[in-house]
């Protein structure tokens, strides 16, 4: 039962400098470069309808026509720097659910303008991209927004052309008909398709990040939130825990009973941290507590920790050895934080176990200035 080993550190994203999104060729550049073309697209055809026989014939249909399609210039540059990843993950951006209900009006603006009916049923038929990004991008409540916008439309629109020829009924309830199949199908299908893949993402990603016999995160999933926390200001402290004798544990009693010792390790830590703490196997018999203000003291919550992992009712007693730290804090990177941090957790772990195990040991305060 050797002490922990660091893995090297790796760059990460946030330790890279901000700067312009750049269109690389990746799938989330791609869709920035798409949106912004296709918006600006809208633009230059609704101010070309402007010179069609179809088109707004009266002046004020012809200016809200120019008024929407110039503020596709700025919604495209907005729309140019959104990150679509995680849009896509959370479906909480306020940027895309508004860039939705925009374009629901700013089709239904440039479309009731329209001369003909038919041709606005057609025109209409927009609301199909509209609805297709909708459906990855937007909350629920935003995609039936446009099922019942478009279908209320295209319902008024029909109205509207059979009262101006009412002999061509059936051709009109046609295109009513294929209008709100296009528009609300396209949206249907894919927003189950894209629930589905997220659905099977976020498993995937739970594995990941998952200790498949405890059920507390990994060292991926640990280091996750530790840059997480970081970089929402937060710099946690970390107790690194060690299950004492634990390999006499599996040589003498086997490794179900092993098993055994590390979930009940794991419960109790989870149990006794608390709901602000982050527990976390990071390998064989250690456990990382993440705890953003230990209270009442860093001192007093790992004896807390030490204590509450220890019943005397157990079959085989399990006690643990404990190495704390505060924040070792780097304003440069959040991965030389948490890699310095639970270094110095390391050693004081070290020194528990040297002390005869069974008890807690805090880590020297680092050294003003050095990083």
């Amino acid at each position: 039962m050797g002490r922990h080993r660091e893995s090297p550190a790796r760059t990460r994203p946030a330790d890279r400098p901000e700067g312009p999104r750049p269109h690389d060729g990746t799938p989330n550049s791609l869709l920035r470069l798409g949106v912004v073309v296709q918006t600006l697209l809208f633009g230059f055809v609704g101010v070309a309808t402007t010179f069609t026989r179809d088109g707004p014939t009266e002046g004020f249909g012809t200016v809200l026509t120019y008024a929407v399609c110039v503020s596709t210039i700025p919604v495209a540059w907005v729309m140019s720097g959104a990150d679509f990843g995680m849009d896509w993950w959370s479906r909480r951006s306020p940027v895309n659910n508004w860039f939705v209900v925009y374009c629901e009006i700013g089709v239904t603006v440039v479309t009731a303008t329209y001369a003909d009916p038919l041709a606005a049923i057609q025109g209409s038929m927009l609301l199909a991209l509209v609805g297709a990004y909708a459906a990855h991008f937007a909350r629920p409540r935003v995609i039936w927004l446009h099922v019942v916008w478009s279908t209320v439309y295209v319902l008024v629109l029909g109205t509207l052309a059979l009262s101006k020829n009412p002999t061509d009924s059936v051709s009109i309830v046609l295109r009513m008909a294929v209008a709100i199949m296009v528009i609300n199908g396209a949206v249907t299908l894919l927003a189950a398709f894209s629930r589905a893949v997220l659905h099977s993402s976020r498993v995937h990603l739970s594995d990941a990040i998952t200790d498949p016999l405890t059920g507390v995160l990994n060292r991926r999933g640990l280091e996750a939130r530790a840059v997480g926390a970081r970089e929402g200001s937060v710099h946690p402290a970390l107790l690194l825990v060690d299950i004492d004798h634990f390999k006499a544990v599996n040589d003498y009693h086997g490794h179900s009973a092993g098993d055994v010792a590390l979930r009940l390790t794991a419960m109790r830590l989870t149990m006794s941290a608390g709901r602000h703490a982050t527990v976390s196997r990071l390998g064989g018999d250690e456990f990382v507590v993440l705890v953003p203000d230990p209270t009442p003291t860093l001192g007093e919550f790992a004896e807390r920790l030490r204590r509450a992992v220890h019943d005397v009712a157990d079959d085989i007693p399990i006690t643990v050895s404990i190495g704390a730290a505060l924040p070792q804090v780097n304003p440069h990177s959040t991965q030389a934080e948490f890699d310095r941090t639970l270094a110095a957790a390391d050693e004081a772990l070290y020194r528990a176990k040297r002390n005869g195990r069974n008890r807690v040991a805090l880590a020297r305060p680092p050294i003003e200035g050095v990083l």
